[in-house]
């Protein structure tokens, strides 16, 4: 053999080692992280709930309107207060309303900072006692919730404190952790995880519009680092699996 010949095979056989080892790399790093099946959003929420009967007379809430804690929602003129404290009862004000035992009346405010969500009164409805009349969803920390199908092996290299890409859907990518993970059903060799995460950055100005209540966003989620071999390795033992020889 030459030396060409012999430098033209070392050539080769350097090139097909790299080739090797950045395949595996790749195939080792997509599996080392999973994709949410569905995620979404997570937001404090105050539930503004009818405390007696009545009838709205005021009405100053809006969906989408933004409310500070303390601001008037709505008033509604109430017989069944009326009548409770005729029998009795003295019903007291607190942060979520404001009783007015003269006159009957009741008026709701936001227990948060927020914006108002799921309003369907008017002027005129009626409200039942035990209703939900709206809700305030508040400024404070996001979160998100998602949901995993992950194999066995995926589901042993999850772990609380794992980091996560929290993808937008502009395709901006956030970064936060896992804080909580719950397997929700199983179905064969796959379980159905909800994973909660913390995302401290959804509550930046800019993400407003993508980081509301519901949002849809994508979660990915990075398993636990079992070695450059772990990817492979996993999947060899999934497919053994599958095929009964494991």
């Amino acid at each position: 053999m030459t030396a060409i010949n012999r430098v033209k095979l070392i050539i080769g056989l350097i090139v097909v080692i790299a080739i090797s080892c950045s395949l595996i790399l790749l195939f080792n790093q997509r599996q080392s992280q999973v994709d949410s099946r569905q995620a979404e959003v997570q937001a404090p929420v105050a539930t503004v709930g009818v405390a007696y009967s009545g009838v709205v007379t005021s009405l100053k809430a809006s969906n989408g309107k933004r409310v500070n804690k303390g601001e008037v929602l709505l008033v509604t003129a109430s017989q069944d207060l009326q009548q409770a404290v005729a029998l009795g009862a003295r019903p007291t004000s607190n942060i979520a309303f404001d009783v007015d035992i003269k006159a009957s009346t009741i008026t709701y405010k936001a227990a948060i900072d927020g914006y108002i969500s799921g309003l369907t009164a008017h002027v005129g409805s009626y409200l039942a006692a035990g209703g939900q009349i709206a809700s305030v969803v508040g400024d404070g920390d996001r979160s998100v919730v998602g949901v995993f199908e992950l194999d066995p092996t995926q589901y042993q290299r999850v772990e609380v404190g794992a980091p996560v890409k929290v993808m937008l859907p502009d395709n901006t990518m956030l970064v936060g952790t896992t804080t909580d993970i719950e397997v929700t059903t199983s179905a064969g060799s796959r379980t159905s995880t909800k994973i909660s995460i913390s995302c401290p950055d959804l509550v930046n100005p800019k993400y407003q519009a993508m980081a509301r209540l519901g949002s849809p966003v994508t979660a990915i989620v990075s398993l636990r680092d079992d070695g450059i071999l772990a990817g492979p390795t996993d999947a060899l033992m999934t497919f053994l699996t599958k095929i009964g020889l494991r």
